[in-house]
């Protein structure tokens, strides 16, 4: 709008489906039975590990259709008012998602029985299969969600050199679960329906048009609603919490060129969501507490007019599990790290244009070495990979694009559990055409 302001409208629009036929291998008991006839001598342990320890494959099957609607508008508008310049950002988003979960039928149900042969250490690839084809598959829980939310936001201008920021957001959201039985057919259905408010507030800072500095504070809330954790238990579950407080400062090169962004920050959850032992089989209970500490760095910026580099560091050397649930076991217990929390992690990324047309990239990302949830005594060591890139401009509409992703195909651990990880994403290449109208 010509009195400095503007509105920003995106809507977003998807439907994916997935078909996941892994195997999570475990090793085999010391009791044989009818899909896993072999066993082992004795429990396994870290001394009596060999080649000829039995392993079973076990089925992870996921068959799943998603379906989303996302719409978000934002309104920002500068003004002066009561002697002060206003910065106002406002805004509403509204999300659907639905998703339909199906699951591998058995014989007893009216599928087929697939079962995966052993193996053993010495040999994972004996080259065994099964025709998961065969599959029959039924609906075996559905969830839809519908939520919205509106904020408001203001920078208003003090003094010279200092600002104010406040703002309020509020949200809503209603999930409904379905819950189909194989064997009967019966359903069991869950509602949960949230309203919460989210705050934050903060000072700037600003001595000359190349430094600022930050010191903000925020809240937010997780619902126990989602296409992923929700059940009988999380439905009579509020929200969890969380406050992040931010310390920080934007640092510009006298040429302009180059970029630095640092911060300090605490981020503590509260109201975290464990096991009620009085009420196991009703809710969950509130009751834990988690924070994290670190530093963040960013920098950006121009070695010369065709070479471009950026840098992020994120560095938690303080995470702790201030009080644990009342059930808390090994690796969840109070004065311990909590899982799945690296102390290094960070990418660096440089592109160079070569031609007025082409321009190639590079770059490596790294995490150090985490623990998995519940942590049992181990931890998956940390990686680094390789990444690049080569773009070319066809024409003023036209631009082709290849990204080729862990380019030395390493293998390391994405996701991590008990029991076993999710290797991450291996040798990827991907090329994209981006055409302008």
């Amino acid at each position: 709008f010509q009195d400095d302001g503007e509105l920003r409208t995106q809507i977003r629009r998807g439907s994916y489906a997935r078909d996941q036929r892994s195997g999570a291998i475990r090793f085999a008991g010391t009791n044989p039975s009818a899909n896993n006839p072999l066993a082992n001598p004795a429990t396994v342990t870290a001394d009596n590990l060999s080649d000829a320890t039995v392993l079973n494959r076990g089925t992870h099957n996921k068959i799943q259709d998603f379906d989303s609607l996302y719409v978000q508008s934002d309104l920002s508008r500068k003004f002066d008012a009561y002697g002060l310049r206003h910065e106002l950002t406002a805004g509403v988003d509204i999300a659907r998602e639905r998703k339909t979960v199906f699951a591998p039928l058995s014989a007893a149900q009216g599928g087929v029985d697939i079962t995966k042969p052993q193996t053993t250490v010495g040999s994972p690839n004996d080259g065994a299969w099964v025709d998961e084809g065969q599959r029959v598959l039924g609906v075996n829980n559905r969830f839809q969600s519908t939520g919205w939310g509106v904020y408001l936001q203001d920078l208003v201008q003090i003094a010279p050199h200092w600002k104010l920021l406040g703002g309020l957001r509020y949200d809503h959201m209603k999930g409904e679960y379905d819950n189909f039985n194989l064997n009967t057919g019966g359903v069991t259905s869950y509602q949960q329906s949230i309203s919460d408010w989210s705050q934050r507030a903060g000072v700037l800072y600003q001595p000359t048009d190349r430094h600022s500095f930050h010191l903000s504070y925020g809240t937010s809330f997780n619902t126990s609603g989602d296409t992923y954790s929700y059940n009988a238990l999380s439905a009579n579950t509020p929200p969890e919490a969380s406050v992040n407080v931010e310390l920080g400062a934007k640092i510009d090169s006298a040429d302009k060129r180059f970029s630095t962004r640092l911060a300090l920050f605490r981020s503590t959850k509260t109201n975290e969501r464990n096991t009620d032992p009085d009420n196991a089989a009703t809710a969950l209970l509130l009751s834990g507490k988690r924070h994290t500490s670190g530093l963040e760095i960013d920098l950006s910026g121009r070695l010369t007019d065709r070479w471009e580099v950026y840098v992020s560091y994120v560095w938690q050397p303080v995470a702790n599990i201030d009080v644990a649930a009342p059930t808390a076991g090994s690796g969840e217990s109070q004065g311990e790290r909590p899982w799945l929390t690296p102390k290094h992690s960070g990418t660096i990324w440089t592109t160079y244009q070569v031609t007025p047309q082409l321009r190639l990239g590079g770059g490596i990302n790294f995490r150090s070495s985490q623990t998995p949830n519940r942590n049992p005594g181990w931890s998956a060591p940390g990686y680094a990979t390789v990444d690049l890139m080569a773009e070319y401009l066809i024409n003023e509409r036209l631009t082709l694009k290849a990204n080729l992703s862990n380019v030395g195909d390493k293998l390391y651990a994405d996701a991590l559990y008990s029991g076993h990880y999710v290797p991450g994403a291996g040798r990827n290449l991907q090329v994209t055409l981006n055409a302008q109208f």
